[in-house]
């Protein structure tokens, strides 16, 4: 029995296990597109704060420095030649920077603004692979390596289009960080003025993914190996290396796993208490025998009957001079042996305290008789609770009439029984 529990509540625990990721992974699905979404809005924000940078870069007033670097708390101006006019930008870089860890908490690696012609530069901070290598530009390179490259050269043509590029991903010599760089020209009178580098942290997909399954409970990734489901899409500006949004679908069958087992708990739970809510109905606790009311409707539809109707001798007097837990374990234990008499075919009623209802199929008036008299014997041989108990049966074999007269008669045989001094089986006369 405990067996056949526990291989009940396995096939539960996978059922629920098959509907619960089932279902948990169409809800991941719905919400690859929204995260995309998302995603392309956190850029759209960062571009927007990059792009308000121009007006305090048009404003900025110019100071002439000598060839050198200067450092401003964690700005540093590079400055390739003496008498050079320079912007005073270090204080908006350094607002840019608040402003745009307010967009991508702790993903702003570094901001770059390069003057064009190529004779200064502003890096927050200044990283040795941007000083080696403005250290090398010409006064053009920077129109020529960056601007031509990304196709910034006309943006300030672009009023609904875009006016910002964002690069694919790229490994960083020296520092080996992943990075996308948002490039953001400064045109002046159809001019290039200067040019925005933002440096991103790849790592910012991740963590706005991993924010985003928090807020949304959800298990999506940008690692197509573990995706059940897979959808690309380039970032807004971006012309290369879409993202890859997808359903993990190990996660998902992880976070499925708990729902599942209470899922199948509960099932195992209703259906028990729905089992034994129905065998209440139907079935008397103490003697698993059918109760009267449930069984005695179909009785009174019944025309044939081979039916003894037993009783416990003296049991008033045990109950009184015993207790009624006496009472109730030799009726427990009487029920237990008539059981083993019978077929499981055999019907069984608690018609009463101590009087219970036996009816046979296919039996014939002798069978009935010998079955009482085996009944009998079965309590009658071995004392119960340390009590000699005994019974008293009256049977009836008819066929042809109702149960109120064959009642009638089994009562009557039952009485005969008890007349004769108890611990007998009587059969009603054919």
């Amino acid at each position: 029995m405990k067996e056949i529990k526990i291989l009940s509540l396995l096939k539960a625990s996978l059922l629920s296990l098959a509907i619960v990721s089932t279902s948990y992974s169409a809800y991941n699905v719905i919400h690859v597109q929204q995260l995309i979404e998302d995603l392309n809005a956190s850029y759209g924000q960062m571009y927007t704060s990059i792009r308000r940078f121009g007006s305090y870069y048009n404003n900025a007033p110019s100071t002439p420095l000598r060839k050198g670097v200067y450092v401003d708390n964690t700005v540093s101006t590079y400055v390739h030649s003496n008498h050079t006019e320079t912007k005073d930008l270090a204080e908006g870089i350094q607002r840019l920077r608040k402003r745009l860890q307010v967009d991508a908490p702790g993903s702003i690696w570094t901001i770059a603004v390069f003057g064009n012609p190529n004779t200064y530069a502003f890096f927050d901070p200044l990283r040795s692979g941007y000083e080696k290598a403005f250290s090398q530009y010409g006064e053009n390179d920077v129109l020529e390596n960056i601007v031509k490259r990304e196709k910034l050269d006309n943006t300030y043509q672009e009023f609904y289009g875009c006016n910002i590029r964002m690069t694919d991903s790229y490994l960083e010599d020296g520092t080996q960080e992943h990075l996308r760089t948002i490039y953001f020209p400064i045109h002046n009178k159809q001019s290039l003025s200067a040019l925005v580098a933002v440096d991103i942290k790849e790592s910012y997909i991740d963590k706005h993914i991993e924010r985003y399954n928090d807020k949304q409970h959800t298990r999506l990734t940008n690692t197509p190996k573990y995706s059940l489901y897979t959808q690309s899409a380039f970032f807004i500006c971006s012309e290369k290396d879409p993202v890859h949004i997808g359903v993990n679908y190990l996660k998902v069958l992880e976070a499925s796993i708990a729902p599942s087992l209470i899922m199948a708990f509960l099932y195992q739970f209703s259906i028990g208490l729905l089992r034994r809510r129905t065998r209440s109905i139907r079935k008397d606790e103490m003697t698993n025998f059918f109760r009267r009311d449930y069984y005695e409707p179909r009785l009174k539809k019944m025309t044939r009957f081979a039916m003894l109707i037993v009783d416990i001798d003296h049991f008033k007097e045990i109950n009184d001079t015993h207790g009624h837990n006496k009472g109730d374990e030799i009726i427990s234990e009487c029920a237990k042996r008539i059981l083993t008499q019978i077929r499981a075919e055999d019907i069984t009623i608690r018609w009463g305290g101590d009087e219970f209802f036996i009816l046979f199929n296919n039996m014939t008036h002798c069978q009935l008789g010998v079955k009482a008299e085996t009944i009998r014997k079965a309590v009658a041989q071995e004392s119960i609770a340390g009590l000699a108990i005994t019974l008293s049966i009256g049977g009836v074999f008819v066929r042809d009439t109702t149960f109120a007269k064959a009642y009638k008669s089994a009562d009557k045989a039952l009485y005969e029984s008890k007349r004769r001094g108890r611990n007998r089986s009587t059969l009603a006369e054919q």
